[in-house]
Parts: structure tokens; C-alpha cells; sequence
């Protein structure tokens, strides 16, 4: 009996170990077709089999634990031209490879075209809600992906319609989004091309190696020096966009017998004063990657080091009225001269230096550890022009256009109108930019010093938005034998966000008087009230010297995270769940007059424990056509920057405030065939209470107000398809195309409170419900054609977008705005729809080309040429974005007319390299 137990006993392992048995392996080899050098850091993937992995030093790769039949292989690199072939694997099989040899491809250099794109379309405005901030590293394997990416980027286009805040990257397998505004900073990695196009990307809502994803999908930028073949490289660019000349240099030693690896690169964008009038760049770019290897590669340690400081010269949106008499419509009202050359109001200066440690344990073939740091200190500041008691000194304000004075019909004043609009067709600098001699003058006029003792009547200031933050985290992989892979991770984060303001030029006057210039309009004789703080009342603040609002925001967070995929020979599925808590709490370092109980020292804690569940399934057909479909709900904390009625004076956040929820599912039929793949989806994405602040000039009022939406709805679903057709080895064609909806889906509660302290939580419905999501096409489409030939290479590509809508104010909204409006007035009435109805852009098509060169020269070496026109049709009346103001006028309105952003005409992007 004894006996027959321990046979028993030993069935289960020997089954085990039977079934081990009959699982394949796959390895190979990746070099360059002409060089035969190593393709180091290329995404090597098994579609049927859903594993990838990424080529090492030698530029090999292996997959273990595989199935019989047949899969795709396909391999992607930045450089490479896609390769994709069918293989077949036997049962039990360790199948080796021929050396695969893939064709490099001459790279128009998208990250660049991009980095220029988006530098163009930040934006800091006060009416704007948020900047607009798109991925500058393309990675992803999906057509779809990597088209709308780069071809849709001058549109503003959004993936999805999602914010940038629902993507994720990670540098080395640590995240690198910030904690304030859950954004990436991409300009930390400006002009460090060579060293970012390496990694791996997840592709919306899936789960990763190295990780739990998001909705929006995520990217690791691999910056390890092992990933990066010995040699060096030097580009030269010239482009007519927000600079002109740009420089790189990077070298990197490869892997070392030693085990150690070096890398580093070193880059510059310059120009004195870019394509659009007022606008200048000046930056420098560096990184250093150190790597040791030991015990046959399974340990390897790396750090790496990088930044991109940057000044740079700020465009803004302005008035349609400001476009056509300038016939300009990249008009630039934010610079003008001074003493002969050219100044721009709005500068900003950013620099935000970061530091990765990263180690990995390859405890076997199977399995791993990743375990990494990272720790970045990132400075940013905005410069802008204020004033007191003093003529707004914009030059597109309202009340100085033609058009102020032709409102009222029975009023209009014919001479001044004319005056006015000669001297803006005239382009007389004195009207139509900043007039900093004029502001000079009124600061050191010997009257006004007199009356206001020297202060200042205009300055400049510099808004600041500090962020020193700390990550760590460590993420297990395990492949099992039964087809089942396991990933978990945890993470911890700790920030401290430093919100305040400098004082930058006093543009010829003593000192600047550190009081609320409307508090002190609207409450004469209380000296309390218009004081900014009260430790130090009247205080006369000097340049450098802070001012106006001062205060800190600690967040911290931890997470952790599983997931659990399984593998059939028809089905695979997957499942997981993520868990996180977090905590912020303002500290402010002012006691503001209006709010003296709630501006000063530490606030409330607020605390939020949030979970995120997910999974998604595969139905393969065959080898080549496979369902897809994935399905995520979660909770998520609210974002710090969005958390507070005003930040900059009060620790009171939002009413309710509470976590935001978010359903998303998506359907997939992708097809990979010898001459033709692609995708066809199906997604539907909810957002339930969300937060959304605005903040604006309250005319009745007369204050700065802030306006904070709570409870916000939205839905994002539709169609999106993607397919190349591959005619021979020369031709290929692409086809990319969207149709969606995104909308808001309720009525939120608005809330207001002014900075002066007599508007208080002003608590009324906005009828937001049905108006549409800005700041992207929802409908877009890509047809492009590509020809490859003797290291020749050119594409032609047309692209359209259309249902683009503008940025809807709440303010317009309001239903107590509109009491009077009597609807049997055909003028009263009519100003209530103008003021009510969401503007749409006008639908769009562009033309780009471009073509390039590679040519190999001895000893391995390179001279890459390449030239991409965008915009060949030099379409300039193009609308990229706009937004409703939050003032308005019943009676005329038009006062208060929208500002509008316009993509640039033809535009170049020429790059030289030489690797060696």
C-alpha cells in the first residue's frame, strides 16, 4: 500500500514533467543587412504566442516555453525597417534560427519632427486648462499607434481622445510620470534622440513586463548602456519651425568583456528667433548611462543620468479679429520691442535633471527581478506681465480692437473705429505687440512716482512650478511550464511640489508692493484684506524676491500590483488587479488677507485608497487572425493640481471631494497575412467624477475667478482601423482612420470662489451635458504610400481630421447669466445661442512627403540623409484649437470673442547623420 502511494504521489510531477517536455524553444540573431553588426535593443514578438523580449548585446533573443504550430515573428526598432515572417515550431522543439538580416532604414527622425511639433503647442495661458503634452518617443509595434503619433501630431490630435495623463512612461522600468500633474515632462529628454529610441511599449490598456498599465497605454524608455551598439554617432538638422539648428553627438563603448558599458550623448537646439515673430529656443541636452554586468549576464546594474534645460520664447492664441487685420494667422501677441529688439512677455525657463538606478536579477531563464530608483528635480518657470492701476498693456485686449468701438450699431464711432483698424493694418508695432517703452515710461514718469512713491505699475513676473520627487519600485516576472505568466510589482512615491512667484523686472521702478490689486479696489480702508501676507504687511518686494502666493504640496503614494496570464493553444486570457493609496496635503507659506484661517502653514491631510481590476482574452483563429477584447474598472485619486478651489491662497479643496471612477473595454480583430495586417477596433471609455478647473477675469465681479467643476461625466467610444498592405519588397501602403465620440455625459456642479475673497463657493449647475471633449479630432484619417530601393526611401502621405471643437467655457453655462434673455427678442435670443453653442473647426487635409538617403561607407560606417515637408500644401488656415473665454457679455456678444491656435503652413524638417 505504502508502496502504491508514493507511485501516486510521483504522478503529478512526472505528468508535469512530461508536459515540460513537449514545449518548444526559439532563439536567433538580429544583424544589419549591409554592416553585419548587431541589432541591439530591437522588440522581438510572437503574435499567437503573445511573448516578446528584447535583443542583447549580441543581438540575439529566446523564447522559452513555447507551443507547436505555427506564429508571426516580428521584429521592430527605431532605425529598422518592420520585419515580419511565419514560423513553424515543432513539439518539444529548440529551434535555432539563420541569422536574420534586416534592412536599416533611413529614418526621417520623428522624435525630432515631434519635439518641434509639441514645443509649439504648450501653452500656459490662464483661460487654458492644462498644456497639451504628446509623447515625443514612438515605440509602439501598432500601426495605428504609430501613425496617429506622428502623422496627427500637428493637429493636436489625442489617442482615444484620452488626456496625456492616462499614459505612462517609464525610463528603465521605473515611472517617470510626476505626481502633480501625472504627466511625463518630455522636455527632460530633448535633443537625446539617440539614447530614447530604445524600449518597449504596451499598447492601451494590456499589462507589461513592467507594468500594471493604463488605459491610455505606457512606455519604458530602455536607456541602459548595454542596449546601445558600440560606435558614435553626430546629427546635424535645420527646420523652420520654433528653432532652426540642431546638434548631436553620442557615443557608447557596447558591452564590454568586462562586463561594463558606457554611454553617453550630448545635444543642442538653437535659434535667436523662430518662424513665428517673437518666439526664440535655446537649449542644451545631456545624458550619461553606466552599466556593469556580472555572473554571465544575470546581474546587471545601471545608472543613467540626463536633462535638457531649456529658454525658450512663448507663442500665444489670440482673436480671429487680431489674425485678419495683421494677415497673420500665427499673430504673436505676446512680444514687442525693446530698444530695437525684439522681447517676448512670455519666457519660460525649465530644467528638470533626473537620475536612474536600476538593477536586474535574471534568476533563471524564467524568471526575474527589476528593482530601480529614481529621483528627478524639476524646475519650471513661466514668465508674464502684471500690472496695477494701470492700462492693460496687452496689445490684443479687447477694448483696444476695432471692434470695441462698433458693438452698439446706435453708438458706433466710425472715426475711432477707423483709426484703430489703420494702425493694426499698419502693422505699427506700437498697437498691435507689446509697447515696452510705454511701460517703461509710465513706471519712471516723475508724476506717477511721486503718487505711488516708485512702485511699480507694470512688471514682469515669473510664475514657478518646482517639483523634487523620489520613486522606488521592484517588478517579479515568472513564466511557468503550464502556460501561465505571473507579474507583480510595488512601488512607492514621495513629492513635494514648490508652487510660487519672483518678481523678474520692474521695467525701471523701485519695488513692487506686495498687495491684491483687486482685494484692494473692492475693500478700500481694510488693510488686512488686500494684503498677500499678513507676517509681513506692505512688504516691498525686489527683483528675485518672492511674492503674491508661496506654498508647498506634499503627495505621497504607494501601490502594488498582479497579474496573471494564461495560455491554450486557442484561447489566452489574462487578469489583474492593482491597489493604491495616496495622500496630499498643501503647505502654505503665506498668510493671505482674504483667507487667513485656510493660506497659512499645513492643511488637512487628504487620503485615498483606490483599486484598479482588469482582464482581457485572445481567440485565436489560426496563426493570423485573432479577437481580442479587454475590459478594465477602477477608482483614482484626484489629481493634487486639480484638488484646490485656489491653491495659490486656501487649503479648501473641492466640495466632495472624492475618488474619479473609469470603466474601459475595447474589441479588437487583428490580421497578420504574408502581404496584409492590420486592426479594426471597437472601444467605449467612461469617466465618471472627474475634476475640472477653470479660471478667468469675472467682469461683474471685476476679479480673478476661479470656477471648479465637480462630478464630471464623460464618454469616449468608437471605431478606429489600421492596415498596411505590402505590394512587393519596394512598395507598401498604410491606411489609418477614427471615427469617435467624445462628450460630456451630465450636468456638473460648478463652484466659484475669486481670489479678492467676495466671491465664496457660488455653487450653481453647469449645463455641460452633450457639449463635446476639445482638443482633438474625433474624426481622423491617414492614406500613405512608401517606396524602398537601393537604400532609397520615400512616402507620400494625406491626412484628414474633422469634428474638432473648441475649449467650452462653464461660465457660458450658467443659467442665472441668462435671466433676461427674452426669447421672443430675435437679438436677445440670438446672442444667447451664439454665447451657448460650441464652435466646431472647420475640417482639415494636409500632404506630407519625404524622402531619404542611406549610405554605407567602409569600416561599418554611415551617412544617413533625410527630408520631411509637412504641410506640402501650405494650408494656413488650419485651426488646431481654441477656446471659449470665461468673461461674456449678454448684450454684445461678441466682446468677448474666442482665441484660436493655427497650425503653421510648410514646414521642413532636413537631418544629416554620420555613425561611425
Amino acid at each position: 500500500m505504502r508502496k502504491k502511494l508514493y507511485v501516486l504521489s510521483l504522478l503529478p510531477i512526472c505528468v508535469q514533467m512530461a508536459y515540460a517536455q513537449q514545449k518548444a524553444q526559439l532563439s536567433g540573431t538580429l544583424v544589419d543587412e549591409k554592416s553585419k553588426t548587431p541589432i541591439i535593443g530591437a522588440v522581438v514578438s510572437l503574435e499567437k504566442s503573445k511573448q516578446r523580449t528584447t535583443t542583447g548585446s549580441d543581438g540575439g533573443f529566446v523564447f522559452v516555453n513555447l507551443d507547436a504550430g505555427e506564429d508571426q515573428l516580428v521584429v521592430n526598432s527605431a532605425g529598422i525597417r518592420p520585419y515580419r515572417t511565419t514560423i513553424t515550431i515543432n513539439t518539444g522543439e529548440s529551434k535555432k534560427l539563420p541569422v536574420i538580416s534586416l534592412v536599416q532604414e533611413n529614418q526621417i527622425d520623428v522624435q525630432s519632427i515631434l519635439g518641434v511639433i509639441n514645443d509649439d503647442v504648450l501653452r500656459d495661458d490662464e483661460d487654458v486648462n492644462g498644456q497639451d503634452i504628446r509623447s515625443t518617443v514612438i515605440m509602439s509595434n501598432d500601426l495605428y499607434l504609430n501613425k496617429a503619433g506622428f502623422k496627427l501630431s500637428p493637429f493636436r490630435f489625442r489617442v482615444r481622445g484620452y488626456e496625456p495623463l492616462f499614459e505612462q512612461t517609464y525610463v528603465n522600468g521605473v515611472v517617470a510620470n510626476d505626481q502633480y500633474r501625472r504627466v511625463f515632462n518630455y522636455a527632460s529628454i530633448g535633443a537625446l534622440n539617440d539614447l530614447t529610441r530604445n524600449g518597449d511599449a504596451v499598447n492601451y490598456n494590456n499589462g507589461g513586463s513592467y507594468t500594471f498599465g493604463a488605459i491610455g497605454g505606457a512606455e519604458n524608455i530602455n536607456m541602459r548602456a548595454s542596449s546601445y551598439a558600440k560606435g558614435g554617432k553626430v546629427t546635424g538638422s535645420y527646420t523652420n519651425r520654433n528653432y532652426y539648428a540642431r546638434t548631436m553627438f553620442s557615443y557608447s563603448t557596447g558591452l564590454m568583456d568586462n562586463g561594463w558599458a558606457f554611454t553617453g550623448a550630448i545635444g543642442g537646439r538653437y535659434s535667436d528667433e523662430g518662424f513665428i515673430d517673437g518666439t526664440s529656443y535655446q537649449n542644451i541636452s545631456y545624458a550619461l548611462s553606466i552599466e556593469k554586468q556580472w555572473a554571465k549576464g544575470a546581474h546587471s546594474l545601471s545608472l543613467v543620468t540626463y536633462g535638457s534645460p531649456v529658454v525658450r520664447g512663448q507663442q500665444g492664441a489670440s482673436f480671429q479679429e487680431a489674425y485678419d487685420l495683421t494677415g497673420n494667422n500665427l499673430y504673436n501677441p505676446n512680444w514687442g520691442y525693446q530698444d530695437g529688439k525684439v522681447r517676448n512677455s512670455r519666457m519660460v525657463t525649465a530644467y528638470d535633471p533626473t537620475a536612474v538606478l536600476s538593477h536586474i536579477w535574471k534568476i533563471d531563464e524564467k524568471t526575474s527581478l527589476t528593482s530601480g530608483a529614481l529621483v528627478h528635480y524639476g524646475r519650471y518657470a513661466g514668465s508674464a506681465l502684471n500690472w496695477y492701476n494701470a492700462m492693460d498693456p496687452r496689445p490684443d485686449y479687447y477694448r483696444y480692437l476695432p471692434s470695441y468701438f462698433s458693438m452698439d450699431a446706435s453708438k458706433t464711432d466710425t472715426t475711432t473705429f477707423d483709426y484703430y483698424q489703420n494702425l493694426w493694418r499698419s502693422k505699427d508695432p506700437n498697437v498691435t505687440q507689446v509697447n515696452w517703452a510705454e511701460m517703461y515710461r509710465q513706471n519712471m514718469d516723475p508724476e506717477n512716482r511721486r503718487k505711488y512713491n516708485g512702485a511699480a505699475l507694470y512688471m514682469v513676473e515669473k510664475r514657478h512650478s518646482d517639483l523634487l520627487e523620489g520613486t522606488i519600485s521592484s517588478t517579479f516576472n515568472k513564466l511557468y511550464d503550464n502556460n501561465m505568466r505571473l507579474t507583480a510589482g510595488v512601488e512607492a512615491r514621495r513629492s513635494r511640489s514648490y508652487q510660487y512667484k519672483t518678481v523678474a523686472d520692474l521695467l525701471g521702478a523701485d519695488y513692487v508692493l506686495d498687495r491684491d490689486k483687486f482685494a484692494e479696489r473692492d475693500f478700500p480702508g481694510n488693510n488686512d484684506t488686500k494684503q498677500n501676507d499678513l507676517l509681513y504687511p506692505d512688504r516691498k518686494a525686489y527683483v528675485d524676491d518672492i511674492f503674491g502666493y508661496d506654498f508647498n504640496l506634499d503627495i505621497n503614494a504607494v501601490n502594488a500590483w498582479v497579474m496573471n496570464s494564461y495560455q491554450t493553444h486557442a484561447l489566452d486570457f489574462f487578469y489583474g488587479a492593482k491597489f493604491t493609496y495616496t495622500d496630499f496635503q498643501r503647505q502654505g507659506n503665506m498668510m493671505n488677507g482674504r483667507f487667513p484661517d485656510t493660506s497659512y502653514g499645513k492643511g488637512a491631510k487628504f487620503s485615498f485608497t483606490d483599486f484598479v481590476f482588469k482582464g482581457g482574452a485572445t481567440y485565436k483563429f489560426n496563426g493570423r487572425h485573432f479577437l481580442t477584447a479587454n475590459i478594465s474598472y477602477g477608482t483614482e485619486a484626484p489629481i493634487p493640481d486639480r484638488a484646490y478651489v485656489m491653491p495659490r491662497v486656501t487649503e479648501q479643496v473641492v466640495k466632495g471631494l472624492s475618488s474619479s471612477k473609469i470603466f474601459a473595454a475595447d474589441i479588437n480583430y487583428v490580421f497578420s497575412m504574408p502581404r496584409l495586417s492590420g486592426r479594426v477596433s471597437l472601444f467605449q471609455t467612461n469617466f465618471y467624477n472627474q475634476l475640472e478647473r477653470m479660471a478667468f477675469y469675472h467682469d461683474s465681479q471685476r476679479t480673478f475667478v476661479y470656477h471648479n467643476l465637480t462630478g464630471v461625466d464623460k464618454v469616449h467610444h468608437g471605431i478606429e482601423a489600421a492596415a498596411t498592405y505590402r505590394l512587393n519588397d519596394n512598395w507598401s501602403f498604410d491606411f489609418m482612420g477614427t471615427m469617435a465620440e467624445y462628450y460630456y455625459n451630465n450636468n456638473p456642479v460648478g463652484i466659484m470662489n475669486s481670489e479678492n475673497g467676495r466671491v465664496v463657493d457660488a455653487e450653481e449647475k453647469v449645463y455641460m451635458k452633450n457639449l463635446h471633449v476639445s482638443g482633438t479630432p474625433q474624426f481622423a484619417g491617414i492614406l500613405s504610400a512608401r517606396y524602398f530601393h537601393n537604400y532609397w526611401f520615400f512616402e507620400l502621405s494625406a491626412n484628414a481630421v474633422a469634428r474638432n471643437y473648441i475649449s467650452a467655457s462653464a461660465m457660458r453655462r450658467l443659467a442665472s447669466n441668462y435671466e433676461n434673455v427674452n426669447p421672443n427678442d430675435e437679438a436677445s435670443y440670438n446672442a444667447y445661442k451664439e454665447l451657448t453653442t460650441q464652435e466646431r473647426l472647420n475640417d482639415a487635409v494636409t500632404m506630407d512627403a519625404s524622402i531619404g538617403k542611406l549610405v554605407y561607407l567602409k569600416n561599418k560606417q554611415a551617412l544617413n540623409l533625410s527630408l520631411s515637408v509637412m504641410n506640402l500644401l501650405n494650408n494656413k488656415n488650419i485651426r488646431t484649437g481654441g477656446y471659449e473665454q470665461g468673461r461674456l457679455d449678454v448684450t454684445y456678444p461678441n466682446r468677448f470673442a474666442s482665441r484660436y491656435f493655427y497650425m503653421q503652413g510648410i514646414n521642413v524638417f532636413f537631418n544629416v547623420s554620420y555613425r561611425f
